[in-house]
């Protein structure tokens, strides 16, 4: 069994079968060939090691399991896609992912927003829960990351809490073996100007040390007037191996990030539908100029501890602890409001000061074992969490910031006056979970299962008087069985659960702690790889039933638990051609409220996307995509915000040790609706084009 702690770039090919392309050339070489090698899924992830390796340690799932050897659905986005898509988020990464609906909350400054199967998805970074509460904390930079995973369906059973639909782990870079670095950079729509650096290599002459430094500073203005995003990155890490068997590596990783809130809450009338005076754009901005702010910090230190016992087990920990805070002074459209003859609504405004104070650990015991004829890859293990989060400064002034015009503002009208602050209760989960888990190969079959047992408590600390204290317990478990034909043809099905408490109160009066959300799913699907590593299919079925379903809006407020039903299905398909690879997705789902029977609200229940990349020579590369993004509707079942189809574009040129490149998104700079509220309410823009130059030198 091979358990390391970094892919190898089999394993990346393999991964980009099933979930986003793969670019396996190198272009600084221009002797190199002129055809790309064919993509390798027989990778040492998958064929039986005389030892356990920890310098080839898979990142996909805690087991040792190839993807295509997985009875469930699993996507990947390699660094290479990241870069080459021009992707300046998560939430970027994501748009040609199967099963995700990224972006649904169009563009943002806040959060990378993003459903797998209809369903909020947990964020994860380095498998340990990354994101609780709202407004808080800094989202993770993508030049920091080696790959974004994509786990669909339940995956409590080995990540604790986590959401139904799935989660989305990001994989942090980490020290490598041989020296390698690069300065990049950026400059791009509204005045976008970023510059980065990423070295790593030895730090001693055995390489007994390892080192790796990130970082970035970014500079930007957004399509949003006065609304701007800037930030920047520190991420240094040290690796420690004193032996073959032990590693021990230390990531610290520092940002900030300066600006404001970019998603304005504007009213239907002006944005889906005409309004009194026609359309308002989406650069408008409804705040005041030098008050309105959203400014984010973070500070995390993560250990990675890998330990070899002998030839068949190995320990392995991963420990976090993260402090981020989030100062929010803001205003927006009140809502419900229609701009009078004049263009003029009311605004509300909105401070808080919010901290959160993270602290995750997994730890686990993981055996390659031969059992008669069997093959058994068992994982043990435990895993705490433990997060607090606190608002201060708090004030929400419904329709008291004052009279706005929509169409001409004029700014300079502050009502700060009115704002009388005030703490509100802290909010705090805990929980600890054991759990159990075997891949079993008996030839051709695969059976996969774990189970899973939580004790979990979420306490609302109040101001003044008596706590609520909610505790739960939870058992938990998936089980899935394959059967792989020597042709590459893969049929499997799978069971699974999930259970996630939620952090705060149901807005009512009594205030009490939310319950968790459960819910199970039971998927069928295939799974094929040709005989040439050419071709990659994959093609799943789900049906999903939710309960205690946590339904909040994007501005502070009162939430309600419903429950919902999903199924769909999801295909992706992965094709080369020597010089030529493309990449084919697409998502149906029905996802309903199952108490009243309308949609579930801002969700697109159709995807498409279609990704191609062209290399020419040794030097050039071109690439070109089309997304195609169903409507959606919002709360209650309206109104239904309509369809798009954008259009992605690239083009690279690689001389010696330089690279440049342009990538575009939203080529055709469509202004188009991503969500509703609800019938009446406020709606939120996409994203226009966006074009950036980039310039990088490896060394």
């Amino acid at each position: 069994m091979n358990l390391p702690f970094r892919r190898r770039c089999g394993f990346i090919a393999l991964a980009s079968l099933m979930g986003t392309p793969l670019v396996a050339l190198a272009q600084s070489d221009a002797s190199e060939t002129e055809e790309l090698a064919p993509l390798d899924v027989v990778s040492d992830a998958i064929t039986a090691p005389e030892h356990m390796d920890l310098e080839k340690r898979p990142q996909v799932g805690k087991q040792n399991v190839a993807i295509e050897e997985q009875p469930y659905s699993v996507s990947v986005v390699d660094e290479q896609f990241i870069q080459d898509s021009g992707a300046k988020t998560i939430q970027d990464a994501l748009l040609y992912t199967p099963g995700v609906y990224a972006g649904s909350f169009g563009f943002d400054t806040r959060i990378d927003s993003a459903t797998v199967r209809g369903v909020d998805a947990g964020r994860y970074l380095d498998g340990l829960r990354q994101i609780y509460g709202s407004y808080n904390t800094v989202r993770s930079n993508v030049y920091a990351l080696e790959s974004i995973e994509v786990l669909k369906g339940p995956s409590s059973m080995l990540y604790g809490q986590s959401d139904l639909g799935g989660i989305i782990n990001a994989v942090s870079k980490r020290p490598e073996k041989e020296q390698a670095g690069e300065i990049w950079a950026q400059y791009g729509t509204f005045d976008r100007k970023q510059l980065a650096v990423d070295v790593t290599g030895p730090a001693t002459e055995d390489g007994e040390l390892l080192y790796r430094l990130i970082a970035l500073g970014r500079d930007s203005d957004t399509q949003v007037d006065y609304v701007e995003d800037d930030g920047y990155v520190l991420s240094p890490s040290l690796t420690w191996r004193p032996s073959e068997d032990t590693s021990l590596t230390l990531l610290l990783n520092r940002q900030e990030n300066k600006g404001q809130v970019s998603a304005q809450f504007l009213p239907q009338a002006g944005t889906l539908d005409p309004g009194s005076q026609g359309f308002i754009g989406s650069e408008r901005f409804v705040g005041e100029p030098g008050w309105d702010r959203y400014d984010r910090e973070k500070t995390e230190a993560t250990v990675f501890l890998d330990h070899r016992l002998n030839a068949n087990w190995a320990v392995s920990t991963t420990a976090r602890y993260t402090d981020s805070s989030a100062e929010t002074r803001e205003h927006w459209i009140t809502i419900p409001s229609v701009p009078d003859a004049n263009g003029e609504v009311p605004r509300t405004i909105y401070t808080v000061d919010a901290e959160t104070r993270i602290f995750n650990l997994d730890a686990r015991l993981e055996g390659d074992i031969k059992l008669a004829n069997t093959r058994h890859r068992l994982i043990i293990g435990a895993d705490r969490q433990d997060a607090r989060w606190e608002q201060s400064n708090y004030f929400y002034g419904y329709g008291l910031g004052g009279t706005f015009d929509v169409y001409d503002p004029q700014y300079g009208n502050l009502n700060a006056g009115v704002i009388t602050p005030s703490d509100r209760p802290d909010n705090e989960i805990e929980q600890i979970g054991v759990y159990v888990a075997d891949h079993i190969e008996i030839g051709p079959v695969v059976v996969s299962a774990g189970l899973r047992h939580d004790w979990a408590e979420n306490r609302r600390l109040a101001v003044s008087g008596a706590d609520t204290v909610s505790d739960e317990e939870a058992t938990t478990g998936r089980a899935g069985l394959m059967y792989r034909f020597e042709n590459g043809i893969s049929p499997y099905i799978s069971y699974a659960e999930a259970f996630s408490m939620n952090l705060g109160t149901d807005g009512t009066a009594s205030a009490g702690t939310l319950e968790p959300t459960t819910g199970e799913q039971q998927e069928a699907g295939v799974k094929y790889v040709s005989p040439d590593s050419s071709l990659g299919i994959s093609a799943a079925y789900f049906d999903i039933t939710q309960e205690n379903r946590v339904s909040d809006g994007q501005t502070p407020g009162g939430v309600e638990q419903t429950g919902a039903v999903i199924n769909g299905w999801e295909l992706q398909v992965n094709k080369r051609w020597q010089r030529f690879e493309t990449q084919l997705a697409y998502t149906d789902l029905n996802a309903d409220n199952d108490a009243t029977g309308n949609r579930l609200p801002y969700v697109a229940e159709r995807q498409a996307s279609w990704w191609n990349q062209l290399f020419l020579g040794s030097n050039w590369r071109f690439g070109a995509g089309v997304r195609y993004v169903g409507d959606n509707v919002g709360s209650g079942g309206g109104p239904v915000v309509p369809s798009v189809t954008l259009y992605d574009a690239m083009v690279g040129y690689t001389w010696g040790q330089w690279d440049f490149s342009v990538d575009a998104k939203n080529l055709a700079d469509e202004e188009y609706i991503t969500w509703c509220r609800y019938d009446g309410g406020d709606c939120g823009y996409g994203e226009r084009r966006t074009v950036n130059a980039n310039a990088k030198y490896r060394f």
